[in-house]
């Protein structure tokens, strides 16, 4: 039977005491199959540090739960590695604590903290074999041969890189150097995963498949897993939550329907993803026997919400709809409001519409492309509305 510790850090000094402990206890798996036990909740409590007078992270509070998949996401200095560096041990943060499995971690240096981290460029050993790095990590623990083979196994077969244990980085793709890193990391069965931009240097079609690896490999080892990154859509699709940074600070931190149908401020609404914005006043309480609220552009016309989050008070508010929750509407219609078809651009399945307000404000709007009927005409006019479960967010102007 091959045996691989999953969750715990490896004891370098009672090896064989541990692995007994370990098989004992339950917390030991065999072959491919799920651990016997969930991952290790990491809490970030006021996490705040300073470079000088500026200030880097600002009061980060997190509470990240057994076995989830969070990703940091925000543009280039918004905190975000800042923060992966300080929960690793890598930074000693100014003020706050890294809280993991509700113990303070914040004097332990990163070797007995528990987490492993994958470097953006791998960082592998060029003179060591696919099968020496990932076992790097065991022997510089003072693990004995029997263990260290029997996780190298496994682990290889679990990042699927068994055919290429000889092989030295630089045989490698991009995409296999990458599996490596992850498997070396995994092999010391760190509490904590973190990732830094792992999927960077590789092209879109190779980055696809790998996000699929690791949300794979990350579930099936039910490993709690930090990720950096600035792509939305790789946040998006593979994370359970999304902590959206700012200037160091959150600005939203909830599962990615959230993040992109009702986003918590302004700026979670234009960073994520494609918004149209509309200025102008919110009627709210208007007593009719539907409810709602009543939104009045400056451009004219009106517009019938279900929802008013987060700004639910009258008065000037700032109205944002995502491009696929309009409706394109003849120009003879009553409803909506009138715009002008500059541009239409087919992408694939979808057909992106920009049209023009009476006032200049531009609108995207995204349709379903059917294959039938004909395309709208630059300079045709049509009236545009909300779809019937449209998604909007209002923001006080």
């Amino acid at each position: 039977m091959r045996v691989a510790w999953i969750l715990r850090p490896l004891d370098p000094v009672n090896w064989d005491t541990t692995m007994k402990r370990d098989l004992d206890s339950g917390q030991v798996t065999a072959g491919l199959g799920a651990p016997a036990i969930a991952g290790t909740a990491l809490s970030l409590d006021r996490i705040t540090h300073r470079y000088g007078s500026g200030v880097a992270v600002d009061d980060v509070a997190l509470e990240i739960g057994r076995g989830e998949l969070v990703a940091l996401l925000g543009p280039s200095g918004c905190g975000k590695t800042t923060l992966l560096r300080i929960i690793a041990g890598l930074l000693r943060q100014t003020e706050g604590h890294v809280m993991i499995d509700g113990a303070a971690v914040d004097a332990l240096p990163p070797n007995e903290r528990g987490a492993g981290i994958v470097f953006q460029n791998y960082a592998l050993f060029p003179h060591m074999t696919v099968q020496q790095n990932v076992g790097y990590g065991l022997r510089a623990r003072g693990a004995p041969k029997a263990g260290i083979d029997a996780t190298v196994d496994r682990m290889l077969a679990l990042v699927k890189m068994e055919a290429l244990r000889g092989r030295y980085p630089r045989e490698l793709s991009g995409g296999q150097q990458q599996r490596v890193a992850l498997a070396r990391t995994l092999a010391v069965a760190p509490r904590v995963l973190l990732l830094d931009e792992p999927f960077a240097a590789l092209d879109k079609n190779l980055r696809l498949d790998m996000q699929i690896e690791v949300k794979r490999i990350q579930r099936e080892l039910a490993i709690t897993t930090i990720m950096v990154t600035h792509d939305q859509e790789e946040a998006l699709s593979m994370a359970d939550r999304v902590a959206v940074m700012n200037a160091g600070r959150v600005e939203q931190f909830a599962p990615p329907e959230s993040i992109y149908d009702h986003p918590e401020s302004l700026f979670v609404a234009q960073f994520i993803g494609t918004a149209n914005f509309i200025k102008g006043r919110l009627h709210a309480g208007d007593g009719d026997a539907n409810g709602g609220f009543d939104f009045e552009p400056e451009v004219g016309g009106s517009l019938k919400l279900a929802s008013a989050r987060p700004c639910s008070r009258s008065g000037g508010a700032l109205l944002s709809v995502r491009p696929e929750h309009w409706q394109l509407l003849p120009a003879e219609a009553t409803a909506g409001l009138p715009a002008t078809v500059r541009m239409v651009l087919p992408l694939g399945p979808t057909v992106v519409h920009e049209l023009e307000l009476a006032d200049g404000t531009p609108i995207k709007v995204a349709t379903v492309r059917t294959g039938s009927g004909a395309r709208l005409q630059p300079g045709s006019t049509v009236r545009v509305g909300l779809g019937a479960e449209a998604a909007v967010a209002v923001f006080q102007a």
